[in-house]
């Protein structure tokens, strides 16, 4: 079962209901997912995806191995970025006949070129341009955890808690926010993946240890939503609670049994939204922006917005991923 990719749809979904009632505090706090939680283990899935490409020698570290590493990264974030950029500018420049955004803005809007995050836009693509500078580290941060030895690994670990460190310090002694919308900011939440991605590389399947990682991951998972809603959260511990809540999803991932998995309608279900959970994400600020009626229809807005995706997947984003370069895995250490 490929449960990080059920897990990357339904963050999609808890971040699309977020934005529609969830920030109203319409339902329970154990089950009402922050965006922003949602968001962090997006970036936690990302940063396993990213070092098992390393880790497991798809890509090794040379010239042409890291141009294509960089090549095959634009083919999944950038055409579905430009498409939906393009789209959401026209549709502001018919609506007030004036261009939402000047050729000064481009390098920013279109190419991440800014440190604290924000797209005119499209709102939420704050996140991709904290993920492209994240691919432009992610080599560098993924060498140690690609090496032999107990202390490369234990080198991560200690860098990972100087990055948490630093959220700590920069809020009490640079006045800077928990809420950061740079990359610096929410580096720790990609590296926790990439550090367990090194952790479960040699782990063979285990119902038990899956289940019961699962569970404990659902159990974090609703007392950081509990502690947001009351208030605790943007603090070093609702870091550590997302980050670890992100280790447990990827142990129970990588335990996880595979076998007759893609004749079971529910998980072909899910693993679809798993599929879609960039073009949904991408897509509902769009449509809450440009039909307000869906804001107070969360089922209609849900339906729209995979309607969206599953067109946008098959129009740009799937010819898109057919030119990535391919490279097996090498399990040669």
């Amino acid at each position: 079962m490929d449960l990080l990719l059920i897990i990357r749809g339904l963050a999609a979904l808890a971040v699309v209901i977020w934005h529609s009632d969830g920030y109203r505090a319409e339902f329970p706090p154990l089950v009402n997912v922050p965006g922003r939680t949602a968001v962090w283990i997006f970036f936690g899935i990302s940063g396993y995806v990213i070092a098992y490409g390393f880790v497991h020698e798809r890509y090794k570290y040379t010239l042409s191995d890291l141009r294509d590493f960089y090549l095959n990264r634009f083919l999944r974030i950038y055409p579905l970025f430009i498409a939906l950029s393009i789209l959401a500018w026209a549709t502001m420049f018919v609506t007030t006949k004036v261009s939402p955004i000047t050729a000064w803005d481009l390098p920013a809007q279109l190419l991440a070129f800014q440190f604290n995050q924000n797209y005119i836009l499209n709102g939420v693509f704050w996140t991709l341009g904290i993920e492209l500078q994240f691919y432009l580290l992610a080599p560098i941060l993924a060498w140690p955890l690609a090496r032999q030895g107990r202390n490369y690994f234990f080198a991560c670990i200690a860098l990972y808690s100087l990055m948490v460190y630093w959220n700590q310090f920069a809020s009490s002694q640079l006045d800077w926010s928990f809420d950061g919308r740079n990359i610096i900011s929410n580096l720790p939440h990609f590296f926790i993946g990439m550090i367990a991605c090194r952790l479960v590389y040699s782990v063979k399947p285990n119902q038990i240890l899956a289940i019961s990682s699962l569970a404990v991951a659902c159990g974090v998972l609703g007392y950081t939503n509990w502690l947001y809603h009351k208030g605790s959260y943007w603090s070093v511990r609702g870091i550590l609670l997302v980050d670890l809540t992100i280790f447990l999803f990827i142990i129970a991932h990588a335990c996880c049994q595979r076998k007759e998995a893609s004749k079971n309608i529910i998980y072909i279900g899910f693993t679809f939204l798993g599929t879609l959970s960039y073009g949904i994400y991408a897509w509902h600020t769009y449509l809450l922006t440009n039909i307000t009626w869906l804001s107070t229809h969360v089922f209609a807005l849900i339906g729209a917005t995979i309607i969206a995706a599953y067109t946008s997947y098959q129009i740009i984003e799937r010819p898109a991923l057919k030119l990535k370069r391919h490279h097996p895995e090498n399990h040669l250490h």
